[in-house]
């Protein structure tokens, strides 16, 4: 069985489930005068940030281009866990755009007039995230869920040698479990050899019960992206129809980092002298993906363009690496730090298919406006072992197709050159929700200036932000013998500020 495809406290686990729609889903960066205008340039192109959604783009240029965008990144998270409300923030320097684009004259007056080059590297996801909460209870415990929810086998099977294997579960328990037996947070009673107690847990003739005051903290943090790299080819026919097809080669790196801690406020009141105990996860995925697309711009009267694209699915070939580790102190055991081995698997996500249409209107070098839809299907992401074997990932195929569905995305941009030489620019994005039964839309606002002299060289300044909330709730862990775990309240959004440098020559 696949470490974190089955795991009762998943809440605080990273899922595959999640991870494939995390790693489908597509929050464009590009260049900052794509990001200002909302990065509704299907129809307008000349962009080499709209590369990622629309290969004609690069159709327009009469010039060769340049750009690099570095970018800054912030997530901001409010969480409610036990009566305590806190917030936390990451942040996160990152390469949004470098790109070049060349233009290659055909000497025809009629029909097709160049053919253009381009290749870019455009970042289309930001993983960064952090989020903690911390609280005090004595009803129920972390431990307490390991020790009720073990399987029916002798303590004595789960203690690790130096030799153990490295499956991700071994003898039917969990790591967290086999890792809490071999640190002394749970144990056995004296002549049962299957029934577990946890540290935490004192026992009466009513049962397993927490004799005293639990402090509880969390952790979440996470990091990384998926950048785009766009190898391209366009042409340009009569000044009227653009074409364009593009490979994208992905570079996707992502790492996740939980743990939870017990504190004892007052030790002597558990027999164990319990005193303090934490579960660290760590788990690191990366990978390649590839797709190809097509896509036109037409100029039907002048200043009107419609565009459109369209993308294979992205197929994507994942690998993981994770570690789990636990250390505790009781006055039985002394103090223990015991490590999972370090896991490995490699599978492949399938993203959706997806489409793009778009409008734009300019009036002559004053202003251009664009507006773009874009349809993404996630009920159709499906998953499936290094070799192609779906029936691996069954469970995880069909809770995606009941529980996802189509988006509707919609983004619009507004360019306005009040002088030659100055641009300003606003632009909106509508993300629908990717889940059935969790609102999950995002909505942005996005402003920004640009520059540009005479000699070619320009220099855009954007900035993002998030205007609704992403609100999530988990559970630390299960609930056990009618004891509920306490419930963590977390909402977020984030904001990021691009600043692109071109050349134009």
């Amino acid at each position: 069985m696949i470490m974190g495809a089955v795991q009762a406290y998943a809440q605080l686990t990273p899922d595959y489930t999640h991870n494939a729609l995390l790693l489908s889903s597509q929050y464009y960066d590009g260049t900052a005068r794509s990001l200002a205008m909302g990065n509704a340039m299907t129809a307008l192109g000349g962009d080499l940030g709209a590369l990622s959604y629309n290969p004609a783009a690069s159709g327009v240029y009469r010039y060769y281009e340049f750009t690099l965008t570095p970018s800054v990144y912030n997530s901001l998270s409010h969480s409610a866990f036990l009566d305590n409300v806190s917030s936390t923030g990451k942040s996160r320097f990152a390469l949004s755009n470098v790109g070049w684009a060349g233009t290659f004259e055909t000497g025809r007056t009629r029909g097709l007039l160049n053919f253009n080059l381009a290749i870019t590297a455009n970042q289309t996801n930001n993983f960064a995230y952090r989020s903690s909460g911390s609280g005090i209870q004595k009803n129920s415990s972390y431990l307490g869920y390991l020790a009720a929810t073990m399987p029916d086998i002798p303590g004595s099977q789960l203690s690790m040698q130096d030799d153990y294997d490295d499956r991700p579960f071994y003898r039917d328990a969990s790591w967290s479990q086999v890792l809490a037996w071999n640190t002394g947070m749970i144990d056995t009673l004296v002549g049962l050899p299957s029934t577990y107690i946890g540290a935490t847990e004192n026992i009466s003739a009513d049962g397993f019960f927490v004799p005293g005051t639990l402090v509880q903290d969390y952790y979440r943090e996470k990091t990384g992206y998926i950048q785009d790299i766009v190898i391209n080819a366009s042409g340009n026919v009569d000044n009227i129809f653009f074409f364009g097809v593009s490979v994208t080669l992905q570079s996707i790196w992502m790492n996740e980092y939980t743990y939870i801690m017990e504190r004892a406020a007052d030790p002597s009141v558990f027999k164990t002298g319990f005193t303090d105990f934490t579960r660290e996860y760590q788990l690191t995925t990366s990978g390649v993906g590839v797709d190809i697309s097509a896509g036109f711009l037409v100029r039907p009267v002048a200043g009107l363009t419609i565009g459109g694209s369209v993308s294979t699915p992205d197929w994507m070939f994942l690998n993981e690496g994770w570690m789990e580790t636990m250390s505790g102190y009781t006055a039985v055991y002394g103090h223990s730090t015991v490590n999972s081995p370090l896991g490995s698997y490699s599978y492949r996500i399938t993203a959706p298919f997806k489409w793009n249409l778009g409008v734009g209107y300019t009036l002559g070098t004053l202003m251009a406006i664009g507006v773009d839809y874009e349809r993404i299907d996630y009920s159709t992401i499906t998953m499936a072992s290094s070799g192609g074997n779906r029936s691996e990932f069954q469970y995880e195929n069909d809770f995606i197709s009941k529980s996802f569905q189509a988006v509707n995305n919609v983004r619009a941009g507004l360019e306005i050159w009040p002088h030659s030489q100055l641009a300003v620019r606003l632009g909106y994005n509508y993300y629908s929700s990717s889940e059935k039964d969790y609102d999950n839309s995002r909505h942005y606002a996005s402003a920004g200036l640009g520059y540009r002299n005479t000699r070619g060289f320009f220099l855009d300044l954007a900035y993002q932000q998030q205007c609704n909330f992403n609100n999530n709730e988990f559970a630390l862990y299960g609930s056990y013998e009618g004891l509920t775990a306490p419930i963590a309240s977390e909402n977020s959004l984030n904001w990021k500020i691009l600043l692109t440098l071109g050349w134009r020559f």
